[in-house]
């Protein structure tokens, strides 16, 4: 139910690079878009995790995201959230950093992405949408509520790890869903992040 399969991850992959081919009508012409990939890194400015990787593909409307994770305890509960930087100018340094999300003037959100179980060989992967303005499953660290402007945001993809899968599907389900899900009596931390530049 929260896996998703590797076809099925090659595939969303190929429609947000564009090396899919879907036909559209004539009457709908696609959004320009942008796309960047950046690798993992160990949470706090760590080195880069090998074998790790993510996209992320903006349009004017939201943002699409695909990211592999290696390196991950099996059986562990992991979520991604985006950490957006709605007025990254405003930020300390570059990029920016978990100290620039209180500043009001930066306009940062933590928003919910996605949910995971490890597999048993540590590796994790993930897909998820979220539309401009969409306030769905965030958590109020700044003055903004959503993501404003994709084009412009400075947006951290942010692995973060909920322990050991919980046998209650009402936890399980928190655990795969929010912040702190399951956690006491496990310990949530963050644990990986790709930050992508605007």
């Amino acid at each position: 139910m929260y896996r998703v399969s590797g076809c099925k991850l090659l595939m969303v992959i190929a429609l947000l690079t564009g090396t899919l081919v879907v036909p559209r009508p004539h009457a709908v012409q696609a959004e320009s878009s942008k796309t960047s990939v950046q690798p993992l890194v160990i949470f706090g400015g760590g080195p880069v995790i090998p074998g790790t990787g993510s996209i992320l593909v903006r349009t004017k409307g939201g943002v699409g995201m695909t990211l592999h994770a290696f390196g991950l305890t099996p059986g562990n509960v992991y979520t991604v959230w985006w950490a957006v930087f709605n007025n990254p100018k405003e930020c300390a340094t570059t990029p920016c950093t978990v100290a620039d999300l209180p500043n009001p003037f930066v306009r940062a959100v933590l928003l919910w992405g996605s949910g995971q179980i490890a597999a048993e060989d540590g590796t994790a992967d993930f897909g998820a949408y979220r539309a401009v303005q969409d306030p769905t499953a965030s958590v109020l660290v700044g003055s903004a509520m959503a993501l404003e402007e994709p084009l412009k945001a400075e947006i951290h993809l942010v692995v973060r790890s909920h322990g050991a899968a919980d046998p209650d599907p009402a936890v399980l389900q928190a655990q795969l869903s929010t912040f702190n899900g399951g956690c006491p009596p496990n310990t949530c931390q963050n644990v990986q992040t790709a930050p992508h530049q605007p």
